[in-house]
């Protein structure tokens, strides 16, 4: 069972700001680019390098370092914009989350 509670908190640490941002990026490019690259494995000019499209089994191939490498530009620029962000926010008021926590289970 899980409990929700509200925690009110002074500071993120930027850290675990661009933990978060890059769970998100990382979970959901890196998918993408892998349909992307079935896409290119058909013909579809869906993924490209230096402008040039990538087909067949090359794109299929190269469609997840594609995600990776968007996924890390992504993670570098919005991790720091938000660091940065929620860095002024703090200057005016606490942050309050709502968590929902795991209760640990009693053996049995």
């Amino acid at each position: 069972m899980a409990d929700e509670r509200t925690l009110t908190i002074r500071r993120i640490k930027t850290i675990s700001v661009f933990q978060i941002v890059a769970a998100g990026t990382f979970c959901s490019l890196i998918p993408f680019a892998l349909l992307m690259g079935v896409f290119a494995l058909f013909g579809a000019n869906t993924v490209s390098w230096n402008a040039r499209p990538i087909k067949g089994i090359a794109g299929l191939f190269a469609s997840p370092l594609v995600g990776v490498f968007i996924a890390a530009i992504f993670t570098a620029i919005g991790g720091g914009g938000l660091a940065f962000g929620l860095w002024l926010y703090s200057k005016l008021r606490p942050l309050k989350l709502r968590v929902i926590e795991e209760r640990p289970q009693s053996p049995g």
